[in-house]
């Protein structure tokens, strides 16, 4: 059988997240396997009997082919790629975190053994100076070789994308909806085919036709970050979906770069999420001149020393926090 089908089959049996897959995948290694195992075998592998109970029905097995081979098909049809974790043109950064998509969907192109990437993020109504450091910031990480990723976002995201494609810099957006389901937001959707027709991806861990929902985006943030060597957030209030992009990055062991907005720039509103991440253990400051002038050179060697130790093998993830809130283990 075929690694794609077997996977996908996996993602399309109720009651089996991903972390469960993974947790099977430690004792079966190729995803067909499991497709062959008895109850013995899951025992063996130290499945719960609620979970052996699923994947030793037949009737459930065959729906989940049954769906694994229309998707595939439909997907074929209407110019989206899927790809396993296998792949070579899955994310590389992606692979080292907790709760990783089994699967991927995509529009555009991925590149294989995509390494040197950093997330760029912030506010949807950004303030002026928030959009333009956005801009510079995107603009020094494709100097420095790094693809930009970010979550297709209205102002600093949007921003972000832009400014990546406009100095021939490599983008990759994660939505939170599936890519058969209507772009959001719709102000977007010229920027959404800009990224696909400019060499860059678009990208969701989700079914081709589920939409928006607020749960998705939260799981979509967790990618961004994964898919990075560090984070770059450039403008939050306390509750937002950058803030939980960083803590996703904190989490995975990815650093957070904030800037070092003047005190009164940091205590509005538009900044209070950031001030509250100063001090904690793998955020950093980004440090401005008056002109909002900045060296990147402090953050880049710091990913750098993230990239070494990720790709020297000493990055262990089993030592990785598993991810707050999204997912239940066995």
């Amino acid at each position: 059988m075929d690694d794609l089908i077997c996977t996908l089959a996996l993602k399309k049996i109720k009651g089996l997240q991903n972390q469960h897959i993974f947790f099977i995948l430690k004792t079966f290694k190729n995803p067909c396997e499991i497709f062959s195992a008895d109850k013995n075998d899951f025992i063996r592998a130290g499945l719960k009997s609620e979970y052996i109970k699923i994947l030793t029905d037949s009737r459930v097995i065959k729906t989940a082919f049954f769906d694994a081979i229309k998707e595939i098909e439909k997907a074929s049809k209407n110019g989206v790629k899927i790809i396993t974790f296998n792949s070579a043109l899955y994310p590389s950064n992606l692979r080292l975190i907790k709760n990783k998509p089994p699967v991927l969907y995509y529009k555009g192109m991925l590149k294989e053994n995509l390494r040197l990437a950093a997330a760029v993020v912030g506010q949807r109504k950004p303030p002026d100076y928030a959009l333009e450091l956005a801009k510079n910031i995107t603009e020094k990480l494709c100097s420095y070789g790094y693809s930009i990723v970010s979550g297709l976002a209205s102002g600093i995201d949007a921003a972000a994308h832009k400014t990546a494609l406009k100095n021939n810099g490599y983008t990759i957006a994660y939505i939170g909806s599936g890519l058969l389901a209507p772009p959001y937001p719709p102000e977007n959707r010229e920027l959404y085919n800009e990224i696909i027709l400019n060499g860059g991806a678009v990208v969701s861990e989700l079914p081709l036709d589920e939409r928006i929902s607020s749960k998705n985006l939260v799981a979509r943030d967790r990618l961004q970050s994964g898919s990075g060597l560090g984070t770059f957030a450039v403008s939050s209030p306390l509750k937002s979906g950058t803030m939980k992009t960083c803590h996703f990055s904190i989490k995975q062991k990815r650093p957070v770069f904030i800037p070092e907005y003047n005190m009164e720039i940091m205590n509005s509103e538009d900044n209070l999420g950031l001030k509250s991440l100063f001090g904690r253990l793998g955020v950093s400051g980004l440090k401005l001149n008056k002109d909002f002038s900045f060296d990147i050179t402090e953050a880049a060697e710091e990913m750098n020393q993230v990239y070494n130790k990720i790709y020297a093998g000493k990055f262990d993830e089993d030592e990785l926090p598993v991810q707050p809130g999204l997912f239940d283990f066995i």
